[in-house]
């Protein structure tokens, strides 16, 4: 068993809104993520000194090497990407070995949250001529374009290539206009991403996004 542990230091002048909304999808990832174990996470204690300047912190158990590999490919994991560069001025991780399993994964939740997630990022607007733009963040180009035509608008070729985190390639950091504003049906939303300079392992079948 392997205890992932990550340390977050915010920006001070970070918009405390997004902070809180990074935070509560960093909830979301012991339901959507299968390899995770005994998740916690939680703000600093401001009342004690410690030995490092951060703000937040979150721990979970991974069952082995493969399954650690397999949680950083995972698309629960990568989607929680594009909420960091606004908030995000340091972040530490470490990893080590202990002999201590934790909970199994729970498939009735994992399905709830993920019924919660598909009406959350893929939005379906009532009205036919209008439509919601999809939260493609965090996601792959060909995932978003699959998303854009469940909405109704479509994916401009004139996109941004930008830097990212090592373990996001080929991944969507942010969309213009801002995911949930309503436009015309057959909109196009311009995108930047992350170029794919690096590949991870296949996650195990049926892990892929509800929506």
């Amino acid at each position: 068993m392997i205890r992932h542990v990550v340390m977050l230091k915010f920006k001070k002048d970070a918009d405390p809104a997004k902070i809180d909304l990074f935070i509560e999808e960093v909830k979301k990832l012991s339901h959507l993520n299968r390899e995770v174990r005994d998740y916690s996470h939680g703000k600093v204690v401001h009342t004690r000194f410690h030995s490092g300047d951060f703000d937040f912190a979150n721990c979970c158990d991974i069952d082995t090497y493969e399954a650690m590999e397999r949680y950083m490919s995972h698309w629960s994991h990568l989607r929680m990407t594009p909420f960091l560069p606004d908030i995000l001025e340091n972040m530490i991780s470490f990893d080590w070995e202990i002999d201590y399993h934790g909970p199994e994964f729970d498939e009735t939740l994992a399905a709830e949250e993920a019924e919660r997630e598909k009406a959350r990022v893929l939005r379906v607007h009532e009205d036919p001529a209008k439509a919601y733009v999809p939260e493609v963040r965090g996601q792959t180009r060909e995932r978003a374009r699959e998303m854009c035509a469940a909405a109704g608008v479509t994916l401009s070729e004139d996109e941004e290539e930008i830097i990212g985190s090592v373990w996001a390639p080929n991944r969507i950091m942010f969309v213009t206009p801002d995911a949930g504003t309503e436009v015309p049906k057959g909109s196009e939303i311009r995108i930047g991403i992350t170029g794919d300079w690096l590949t991870g392992p296949a996650v195990p079948g049926g892990d892929a996004p509800a929506w």
